[in-house]
């Protein structure tokens, strides 16, 4: 029989411990790695992930034309992005002159294709003259069209919208069409967009016209 003496127990006891100690502290260092191996990995893929805000960003903001008259240094047509301010579209005509009445203007007012903005002058009756106020009621068109109807050849995005089944989408087609294929000749060529078939050019041709 083997006899252990009390000093070897507390030599063995603590040979015990030690390895104990030696192998808690080694499996928590390998938690550990793991751990930040873990996170590394989850923020290289968010690195390498655009955010839905990148993504929104990398789409090219459409260029638009605006003709801006009245009282303005420079009026004419200018080009724009999509949706901008009318403010901001004053200053790129050479600013408002100093009869321009900007109080009777929405200079809030966002900006689509094809609009006249017309600037008024202080102290001017745009019911005796025929203007209207940008942002109120925004002129899409200075050629001529039948009373209430909608000339498919010159209305902008907005104006092609009030006709009845025209969204943005369908709206922005037919100015694709016409951009591509010329003008409409007659109102039943509108059905050559796409997205447009009978029941939608039922629904809208007592309401369009191409003169």
């Amino acid at each position: 029989m083997i006899y252990i003496t009390r000093t070897q127990k507390s030599l063995l006891a603590a040979a015990v411990l030690v390895l104990v100690i030696i192998s808690g502290t080694i499996y928590i260092r390998q938690e550990k790695a793991t751990e930040i191996s873990l996170g590394e990995a989850v923020e290289l893929k968010e690195a390498a992930s655009p955010t839905h805000g990148e993504a929104i960003a990398e789409i090219e903001p459409e260029e638009i034309s605006v003709y801006i008259c009245g009282s303005v240094k420079n009026p004419g047509v200018i080009k724009v992005i999509e949706g901008t301010r009318l403010d901001e579209a004053v200053k790129m005509a050479g600013g408002a002159d100093e009869e321009a009445d900007l109080n009777a203007v929405n200079l809030a007012y966002r900006l689509a294709d094809e609009d006249m903005i017309y600037i008024p002058r202080k102290g001017e009756d745009l019911k005796e003259t025929g203007k209207t106020i940008p942002g109120v009621n925004t002129v899409k068109s200075i050629a001529a069209k039948e009373p209430g109807k909608v000339n498919i050849n010159t209305a902008g995005e907005k104006e092609l919208e009030t006709l009845a089944g025209i969204g943005p989408a369908t709206a922005k087609a037919i100015i694709r069409y016409r951009n591509e294929k010329g003008p409409f000749k007659s109102i039943e060529d509108i059905k050559k967009v796409t997205g447009i078939g009978d029941v939608k050019f039922n629904n809208m041709k007592d309401d369009i016209t191409v003169e």
